[in-house]
């Protein structure tokens, strides 16, 4: 999907442009940081000061992943390390809020409407609950939390780093979704919702709706003076743009 707006000059107050190398990760970056910066620029201040400003009260728990579907990670500059497929995360929010829910089996190629086939879970305050990745995406990306959320007590610990390039170019339907730490490995809070049973592997009690994920045969692998906007908050933002999501 390529942006029609190319510009992606500095804009007081956004985030910094990034070098665009043609078909390649920073070229997709670029563009839709550009789409972003764009539309953060024609919001008022108001509106900026609610980008990110819940994302203390979002608080991240754990990843949930299949240990019979296998990925790695990198562990060192030169070395990587099997672990577990991600699949879902788990969150505990300090307020309720409406957690979007879509099918487990929802992946980069799948084409979705968010305004027709998303639904709404209410979750209470305290009450720890799971979500997809692409659950996660669309939760996310909304301005309070604009792409940031807390991780051991830091309110912007945590952030959505989505991987762009084959949506940019119309190659996928949607972004695949990632999660990095600020500081640390995501993927060694890996918890297991799947184990071996005398019939095979199964889901563990309260992981149920993953189970369809066991029958694939491979993993999949998305006031005062103006502070420069994090480029987590640029690319939810833009997302919601071309996600269409309100």
């Amino acid at each position: 999907m390529a942006l029609a707006n190319k510009n992606v000059g500095g804009t007081p107050g956004t985030a910094a442009p990034a070098k665009v190398k043609k078909g390649g990760k920073t070229e997709a970056n670029a563009e839709i940081t550009a789409k972003g910066n764009e539309i953060i620029a024609a919001m008022s201040e108001e509106e900026r000061q609610k980008l990110g400003s819940l994302s203390h009260t979002l608080h991240f728990q754990r990843l949930l992943g299949l240990s019979s579907q296998k990925s790695s990670r990198k562990v060192g500059p030169n070395e990587t390390k099997d672990c577990s497929t991600p699949v879902g995360v788990e969150f505990i929010s300090d307020i309720e809020i409406q957690v979007p829910r879509l099918p487990v089996t929802v992946n980069k190629n799948t084409a979705i409407d968010p305004e027709k086939d998303i639904t709404y879970e209410t979750v209470k305050p305290g009450q720890v609950f799971e979500m997809t990745y692409y659950e996660f995406m669309f939760l996310i990306i909304r301005d309070e939390y604009a792409g940031l959320f807390s991780v051991n007590g830091d309110p912007r610990g945590g952030y959505f780093s989505p991987k762009l390039p084959a949506f940019w170019r119309g190659e996928a339907k949607l972004p695949t979704p990632t999660i990095n730490f600020r500081s640390g490995s995501v993927k060694a809070s890996m918890f297991d919702i799947d184990q071996k049973g005398p019939n095979g592997w199964e889901i563990k009690p309260g992981y149920e709706r993953y189970a369809e994920l066991l029958k694939k045969s491979t993993p999949q692998r998305a006031s005062g003076k103006k502070a420069t906007v994090p480029p987590p908050v640029v690319i939810s933002k833009a997302l919601q743009k071309l996600l269409k999501v309100n």
